[in-house]
């Protein structure tokens, strides 16, 4: 099996739920309040994990309570990890979860997320000299980001990006990627079209391999310069979105790294996303092996 590196983010995910989510200048009266860890990273590395891959995932939390909070909860679920303690507050999401639709709405302080730099990647180069598959997102600073794609592409690793939340990032930087994976309103912001198969093909021309654009319920769609094609969703009924995407790409990882054909791979992930999203939270919401 392939070892996994993951870049990325850890939160403090407050998650409210709420039959309607209020709007502008209106009081709402919400149904229930939860608390969980989170961050994209942290959702993505161990999603991977829990299917039974090898993972190690490199982040920052701050030195407080949330961030001891955070290193525990994590080595608890057997997560491999390299934490830098930052001087900046551990990062906390602020999610707002209407129950009627399964839609949220999602806010982030980055806090120490901002803190993982190019030194910081630099000190944990023996992961990239040993590791196979880098995955990583965009919570975190532009400059670190494109560094450890580029170093992970030198180091012959398969580079899988999903480029969440969007930024704005030097349009070389696709040629490293072999899988950019966004969802179809991040794939809008990057390409200006709502078509996606136009749109995607807009970023294989910036020089990506290979780009999954996930659907929610309508699925996951693959473009390459071979074509597209259209992986079918499985049809659950959604309670809590908040990690849907996250467990979509630690499952795609966890099958790449057992050299699973990516159609394959991709029905997998969908699979897991769809157990997911039947349940509350982030990373507690996250399948394992045994659930499938």
């Amino acid at each position: 099996m392939r070892k996994i590196v993951v870049v990325g983010s850890i939160a403090i995910d407050n998650t409210i739920f709420t039959q309607e989510l209020p709007g502008a200048g209106t009081t709402t009266i919400a149904d229930s309040y939860f608390q969980n860890i989170g961050g994209k990273g942290a959702n993505q590395a161990s999603a991977a994990l829990f299917l039974g891959a090898d993972v190690t995932f490199i982040g920052a939390v701050g030195k407080d309570n949330n961030g001891e909070t955070v290193k525990r909860f994590l080595k608890e679920n057997g997560l491999k990890t390299r934490i830098k303690d930052s001087s900046y507050p551990t990062g906390v999401a602020f999610i707002m979860l209407e129950e009627k639709t399964a839609e949220n709405r999602i806010l982030i302080i980055q806090g120490a997320n901002n803190d993982v730099l190019i030194e910081d990647i630099e000190k944990n180069i023996d992961l990239f000299k040993e590791g196979d598959i880098l995955l990583t997102q965009f919570e975190g600073p532009v400059p670190t980001i494109e560094y450890t794609i580029k170093l992970a592409k030198t180091r012959g690793m398969t580079v899988v990006v999903n480029p969440a939340p969007i930024k704005k990032v030097n349009d070389e930087i696709y040629q490293y990627v072999d899988y950019l994976v966004p969802n179809e309103h991040e794939l809008e912001a990057l390409s200006g079209t709502s078509d996606v198969i136009k749109g995607a093909n807009s970023l294989l021309v910036k020089g990506a391999k290979n780009i999954i654009v996930t659907l929610g319920e309508k699925g996951s769609m693959l473009v390459n310069s071979e074509g597209h094609h259209l992986v079918e969703p499985h049809k659950v009924k959604a309670i809590d979105t908040t990690a849907a995407g996250d467990s979509y790409l630690g499952a795609l990882v966890s099958k790449l790294a057992k050299d699973t054909p990516i159609l394959e791979a991709m029905a997998f992930a969908s699979k897991c996303s769809s157990i997911t999203v039947t349940r509350k939270g982030a990373i507690v919401a996250l399948p394992h092996l045994e659930d499938l």
